[in-house]
C-alpha cells in the first residue's frame, strides 16, 4: 500500500534523477561543443595561414 508520503518521496527521487540526467546531458553537450569549437577554431586559422602564404607568394589558390 502505497501512502502519499511514500508518493512524495518517490516525486521527489524521480525529480532529482532528472535534475541529474540534466546536469549530465548538459555537462556533455558542454564538452562536445567546445572541442567542436576548438577544432573549429583551428581549422580556421589553418585556412587563414594558408592563405596568407598563397598572397606572400604570389600564387592564386589552385594553381
Amino acid at each position: 500500500m502505497t501512502t502519499a508520503e511514500d508518493t512524495t518521496n518517490s516525486g521527489a527521487s524521480v525529480e532529482e534523477r532528472a535534475e541529474e540526467l540534466v546536469q549530465r546531458a548538459t555537462n556533455a553537450a558542454t564538452r562536445f561543443l567546445t572541442v567542436a569549437v576548438e577544432r573549429t577554431r583551428e581549422e580556421i586559422e589553418d585556412i587563414v595561414a594558408e592563405a596568407q602564404e598563397l598572397r606572400r607568394g604570389g600564387r592564386t589558390p589552385g594553381a
